[in-house]
């Protein structure tokens, strides 16, 4: 790293040298572009400690499910509303890494099965619940259902139920049996994320040794460009599918895990998470001097954006007198994006195509 830069010095010294002087602010940003410490800072300070954070989170679901449907009462119901509220922000916190382990086997969509427009969730849920009162499914066999079955989504339906609460009773036993085989999906499809991560030969192994023997990542600027795209698919999602539907027809259109009543606390984890993921990349360190408007308008983007509980509402800690409104939100969201693509990817000397929310 120290040779590297030392090479950079040396031939910055040099053009200054023939060219009677240069832009020292647009050197400095020349300089600062390590594509390879941008890779690693980011997993080491928020890939893998969010990672490792939701398999622990999804660890304590099946405990606390087994204590509500076995006891039934305020306390373990308490225990287990908490469990999933804190799986839910843990697995939004790394919601937007739609890559790697993420899109192997099709796993977020077995963590998060949603949007679900057409409700095959509910109409599956139906069907497997009549299917298990002379068979209760098990853990194994839940992995072997269809995505819509195996992950928060699915165990919400169950767990926000008012009409039929989970606790003990004869009653309840078909559907306890499902909750707690449905939680136990989730701990294991999260323990094989964590590991698709961090195991030996892992995705983070292979981002940080990129080479000719790596068909993935041939060169620095390609795992640290995949990162760039995760954060641009995060703004996409925060957009487009969370913002817009509410903004063009509040009063249809809800958010995920709204029978829970944990939108906003969805909400306020992703955006959380993909400010810390931006401040994570440090792309606006490679902006010269007549960029720094970029920094001025993508702070103020940012206090707007979590500013916002997602919903048209203020969050409540927050100095605003008055919440963004969904059309403000709306474009703030898609500014970050558009400044990050054209603005700071392009300062960073970072290649960002085309990403899996792209044509949809």
């Amino acid at each position: 790293m120290l040779i590297r830069l030392l090479r950079y010095l040396a031939t910055a010294i040099a053009l200054t040298v023939m060219s009677g002087g240069v832009n020292v602010a647009t050197a400095s940003a020349e300089l600062a572009a390590d594509p390879y410490a941008i890779v690693q800072k980011v997993l080491e300070t928020h890939v893998v400690p969010h990672v490792i954070a939701f398999k622990g989170a999804a660890a304590e679901l099946p405990p606390a499910i087994t204590a509500l449907c076995t006891q039934g009462d305020k306390a373990s119901r308490a225990r287990a509303l908490t469990a999933f509220s804190n799986a839910v922000s843990a697995f939004a916190a790394i919601e937007f890494l739609r890559f790697g382990p993420m899109q192997k086997d099709g796993m977020r969509e077995k963590l998060f099965f949603w949007p679900d427009p057409r409700g095959v969730l509910a109409r599956q849920m139906r069907q497997l619940l009549f299917a298990s009162q002379t068979t209760p499914p098990s853990t194994a066999l839940i992995k072997q259902q269809s995505a819509a079955l195996q992950g928060l989504p699915a165990l919400e339906l169950l767990l926000a139920d008012q009409t039929s609460p989970l606790g003990p009773g004869e009653g309840n036993a078909t559907r306890c049996a499902l909750a707690q085989s449905i939680s136990g999906a989730i701990a294991d499809n999260a323990a094989a994320l964590h590991d698709g991560w961090v195991s030996d030969g892992g995705w983070q192994s292979k981002m940080l040794r990129p080479g000719s023997d790596n068909p993935t990542y041939r060169e620095p600027s390609e795992a640290a460009s995949e990162l760039v795209k995760a954060l641009l698919v995060g703004f996409q999602l925060a957009a487009d599918v969370q913002i817009k539907p509410r903004m063009i027809d509040s009063g249809k259109a809800s958010g995920p895990y709204a029978a829970s009543k944990l939108t906003k606390v969805h909400y306020a984890a992703f955006v959380a998470s993909l400010n810390e993921f931006y401040d994570a990349l440090g792309l606006e360190a490679y902006l010269d001097a007549e960029q720094a408007w970029v920094k001025n308008w993508a702070d103020g983007a940012w206090r707007a954006i979590r500013s916002s509980d997602g919903v048209g509402g203020r969050v409540a800690n927050d100095q605003r007198a008055t919440a963004p409104s969904l059309r403000e939100l709306f474009d703030k969201i898609t500014g970050l994006r558009k400044l990050v693509s054209r603005e700071l990817a392009t300062a960073s000397h970072l290649t960002v195509g085309f990403n899996e929310l792209d044509g949809d």
